[in-house]
This record gives structure tokens, sequence and C-alpha cells, in this order.
């Protein structure tokens, strides 16, 4: 069966990284020392996915006050361990080796925590598969993980080859209980088109939609953000009865909080899962 554009573009942009693996790593490898047995604590929600995504319990100091929220991914593996909020008192008394961070912590914490030999890690903001698999392989170095890393990796490329191009090049519009939409260029737009999709819209990043716009707008299927989460839905203009009517009357499919509350590479996993389901 011939394969839609959209997926065999982002298996050769995959396949391209892989020949550039064993060179990039090298270089890792070379610049940054792992630190084996090190003590982590994470400073929020995105960061815990890595930690709890990567790290042996034992390693694990504490997690960040969101860790087991609905819309965590590993909220299940969270409930195990501290969870703290990220002040310098209660990070100080956890004695860790690094903390890993998305947008946790304010420079002055960031600053006291390095001041006094602890390594903050920064996890990078990915748009892309090709790039969340490799910031997953950089932290997971970083962490002094990097086989741990790279079975997440090579379980990220087997789910992205499993999902099917549900979308068969129909548009669709991405919307939220709260008004807001995403463009091409977001980790949303990544999942859509991997998914077999095209966008209904050119605007760059996340951005409002008026319910006049969403009314008129008339795409093919309509992606839902976080309408799994009660308190979301609750939201105007996502409660309102002519948006919810608007969107019954397409086809619409969910994309769950936990899938997509942080860009990263487990994201792969739903996104397979999802394209089983016979939504098109």
């Amino acid at each position: 069966m011939r394969m839609s554009g959209s997926i065999a573009v982002l298996r050769g942009r995959l396949w391209g990284w892989r020949r550039m693996a064993t060179t990039v790593l090298a270089a890792w490898l070379l610049a940054t020392p792992a630190l084996a047995g090190m003590r982590v604590v994470s400073l929020d929600m995105c960061a815990d996915e890595y930690v709890l995504g990567l790290m042996p319990a034992d390693q694990i100091a504490g997690v960040s006050d969101r860790a087991a929220v609905p819309e965590s991914y590993y909220a299940d593996r969270a409930r195990a361990f501290a969870r703290v909020h990220p002040t310098l008192e209660s990070l100080l008394a956890l004695h860790p080796d690094a903390v890993v961070r998305t947008w946790g912590g304010d420079e002055r914490l960031l600053s006291a925590l390095q001041q006094r030999g602890i390594n903050v890690i920064t996890v990078n903001d990915v748009k892309t598969f090709p790039a969340a698999r490799d910031e997953l392989l950089r932290v997971g170095h970083l962490l002094g993980q990097d086989a741990q890393a790279a079975a997440e990796s090579r379980a990220m490329m087997a789910s992205l080859d499993g999902v099917r191009p549900i979308g068969k090049g129909k548009t669709i519009l991405y919307y939220t209980p709260s008004g807001y939409s995403a463009g091409p260029d977001t980790f949303i737009g990544e999942m859509l088109r991997a998914l077999g999709y095209r966008l209904d819209t050119a605007d760059p990043g996340f951005f409002y939609l008026s319910p006049e716009v969403l009314l008129s707008a008339t795409p093919d299927v309509f992606a839902l953000g976080f309408y799994d989460d009660p308190f979301q839905s609750r939201r105007a203009p996502g409660r309102s009865a002519l948006i919810r009517e608007r969107i019954n009357d397409r086809p619409h499919l969910s994309l769950s909080g936990k899938m997509i509350a942080c860009d990263a590479w487990y994201t792969a996993y739903d996104l397979e899962a999802l394209s089983q389901s016979g939504v098109g």
C-alpha cells in the first residue's frame, strides 16, 4: 500500500536522523561526563516526565508538586515519590546532585542551586519528532541513562512506524475548551501531520479563535485538546452550546491531556493507539 506523503516525509526525517545519531552521541559522550548514581529532583510537570521515564526509582529524590495530576503522562509512577514545591529549602532537604526543569524554578533559585554544586539540567522545547528524539537522548545522557534513553528512542520509532495515516489528506482544526488553536509549526501540528491530516490553518504557534471564527470554520475534522479534562471543559467558549453543536456536526478526534500537556517522545505511544482507533 502506498504510504501517504506526510508519513513518508516524517519517516525520512527520522531515518536521516538515525544516520547522524552515532556522531552526535559520540560528541555528547566526549563533551559531558555522565554522572552514574546521581540523585535527581524534577521541578515541573514536563521535567517530571523525563525523570520518571528514564531514571531508576532509587535515584529519584523527588518530583514536582504536579507530577501526579491527571494530565501527567507518568502520574501513576509519580505517586511513589516525594512531591515538592520548588523552593531552595525543600530542594536542599532532598540532597540532590541534579535538578531537571523545563520552566520550573526562577533564576534566583537556579543560581542558588548551582552555587551549591547542584547541576541544573534544562529540557529544551521541541516541535518535531526528530527533535523530541534528539532531546530524549541528550537529557538521558546528562542523567547518566544512555541505555534507557536509547530504549525509549527505539520504542518511539516503533510507535511512529505503527501510526496509521487515518487523515488521508483531510483538513483538521485543533481546538481547546479555552478557545485556542495550534499552527503547523507546533508539536500539535507535527502530531496531526503524522496522522495524515492537513492543518486547516497556516497561522503560526498557538492562537485564540473567537467563537465567531470557529463557527464559520469548515475543516473536515476537529481535533479536540483537553476535552477530557472536566475543569477545562467548563471554560467559555468550550462550554458554549453553539460550539459544541458545531463540533458534533463534524467528525472529531480527542487528544487527551496526557498526550499533549508536554511535547516529548512518549506522545508517539498514544499517537499510534489513536491511529488504530478507527477515527478518520
